[in-house]
């Protein structure tokens, strides 16, 4: 029997991780895994935990507000008292579900001395438990969010404050989610994990516009390069954003990253002109900046902009 039954919307899996890791760690039993197994039905498994879980949490957003498998979870948990909903990006409840006052926690980043958490997991807490919740340990992080390996949710059982250890599916995933976001910090592994992305996307991308466009002889490169630049163009936003979040992790300023792409552009532009010798030491000196940003370790503990992904 779960204490906590969360519901919430497949695009807000990072969130809930984040809600259901700071719950588990308060010392509650957590189910968020709505993967039916083999033979059953939503209503005999999915209802089922419902029904035996003291406290049912839905995660409002704009995409759970539109759902429906949410909205009934959401239904069931009020037709039984035990409803207790929370903001997530600051998207109204759906009609019907605005009577019950929801937790504000669109701006919560996990610390677990937020007093809008704090909020939200005392009542989670009493509602499940009908005790007062211990104290948690002031300034504590949640471990950052991780995807899970096999289906799109999974049991909440690991303690807050663990390393960001990510498949590297799910690293690739979270520099596409904070596609334009460069606030936070990002271990060597994430970054590393996106350079590999990007090379494959663009070798694949380079191979299309030779297929479609075939090979000028003179220069041995694609006669078109429409299907290279948009992909390029694609991944320049996170790229930036992950580069920065790896120099914040070094205790450095984002803004490095931004001039390293500008140097590499006046390079490309150097080369473009005939001016081969100077771009090609610029366009190299900057590759060899942002690998230099992949290597260097992280700085333990928390600093500036955030706690280390390292978990140390």
């Amino acid at each position: 029997m779960s204490d906590v039954f969360i519901s919430y919307a497949r695009e807000d899996h990072a969130r809930a991780e984040q809600v259901a890791r700071g719950l588990a760690a308060m010392g509650l039993e957590v189910f968020w895994d709505t993967d039916i197994p083999p033979g059953q039905t939503w209503s005999d498994y999915i209802e089922g935990k419902l029904d035996k879980a003291s406290a049912v949490v839905v995660l409002w957003s704009q995409h759970s507000t539109k759902s429906q498998w949410v909205r009934e979870e959401a239904r069931m948990g009020r037709d039984k008292s035990k409803l207790i909903p929370a903001v997530i990006d600051g998207s109204a409840p759906p009609l019907g579900f605005g009577e019950v006052q929801a937790a504000d926690l669109t701006a919560w980043q996990g610390r677990t001395s937020d007093p809008q958490w704090t909020r939200f997991a005392n009542a989670v807490f009493t509602a499940a438990k009908g005790a007062t919740p211990p104290p948690q340990p002031a300034q504590q992080y949640h471990a950052a969010p991780q995807a899970a390996p096999s289906a799109w949710r999974a049991a909440a059982s690991a303690p807050a404050g663990d390393a960001e250890n990510l498949s590297p599916i799910a690293y690739v995933q979270k520099c596409l989610r904070l596609y334009i976001d460069g606030k936070g910090r990002a271990r060597r592994s994430e970054f590393w994990w996106w350079v590999l992305f990007a090379v494959v996307m663009l070798v694949a991308a380079t191979l299309l516009d030779i297929v479609i466009s075939g090979v000028n002889p003179y220069t041995s490169s694609p006669n078109s390069q429409v299907i290279t630049g948009f992909t390029w163009l694609a991944l320049l936003a996170p790229g930036i954003a992950v580069t920065a979040r790896r120099l914040h992790d070094a205790g450095l300023s984002g803004w490095i990253a931004a001039a390293l792409v500008a140097l590499y552009i006046v390079g490309a532009m150097l080369i473009a002109a005939a001016i081969d010798d100077l771009g090609a030491l610029i366009a190299l000196a900057s590759m060899a900046g942002a690998i230099a940003i992949g290597l260097i370790p992280s700085r333990p503990g928390e600093n500036q902009y955030g706690p280390n992904p390292k978990g140390v």
